[in-house]
């Protein structure tokens, strides 16, 4: 995997797949649904990532792993490499998902322009705390987001948090810094703590973040 190329992409891939889920019915989740979602709005672009699940699977054909590594699992396993290969922490994935044949329900990724309650609201319907919300959100310190180094997986994201640098009027790059729900963060008071203590300790963040991805990727999982 180019590590400029695909580790953005492959963590959002990771995201989007295992963010369907929800606690009240039971469905959705890490399950490679995304395979049949990649016409709708939110999963633009994601379809580059399935290409690299797709190659690896090729990859293993012939191996012991053939048949026991799922699409799902390489999944979880490819936004964890991702981190990784990018600066962060290793992360152990656990695999024995089993692929759904069948699309999730539609709606269920938080939107672009939903406000921290609203966030919080959505990554409890999932099964996250506020916590794991603020966690995940560093995930955005990869790519072409506006903090940091967008091949660096670091806590820039979190410094940036506090700065706000898209209120810089100077700035005429600034409306491309995050996105909206990025920047409704620092100013919710169960968010802010958690922000301003992974600003401060990259380490923290770094353990909370492996914690909550795992969490994340085995949401509504159905194991072999």
């Amino acid at each position: 995997m180019r590590k400029s190329g695909e580790a953005p992409v492959l963590l959002r891939l990771a995201f989007h797949d295992a963010a369907t889920h929800r606690v009240s019915g039971g469905d959705g989740g890490a399950n490679a649904s995304i395979q049949y979602e990649f016409e709708r709005p939110e999963n633009t672009g994601l379809k580059r990532g399935w290409r690299v699940i797709e190659k690896v699977i090729e990859n293993l054909k012939g191996t012991p792993a053939e048949g026991v590594v799922s699409y799902a699992d390489l999944i979880a396993l490819g936004g964890a490499y991702a981190v990784s290969v990018t600066g962060g922490p290793v992360i152990d994935v656990p695999i024995g998902r089993r692929d759904s044949a069948v699309a999730d329900p539609t709606g269920r990724l938080p939107e672009e322009t939903l406000s921290a309650e609203a966030l919080r609201l959505t990554f409890a319907a999932m099964g996250m705390s506020s916590q794991e919300l603020v966690a995940l959100s560093g995930a955005h310190t990869l790519g072409s987001k506006g903090y940091g180094d967008p091949v660096t997986f670091d806590n820039a994201y979190y410094t940036a948090l506090l700065k706000k640098p898209w209120d810089d009027p100077s700035n005429s790059m600034a409306s491309m810094i995050g996105l909206p729900s990025d920047h409704v963060l620092p100013d919710d008071p169960e968010c802010r703590p958690v922000i301003e203590e992974y600003a401060a300790n990259q380490q923290r963040f770094f353990q909370d973040f492996s914690k909550a991805y795992v969490k994340l990727t085995m949401l509504g999982a159905k194991w072999a």
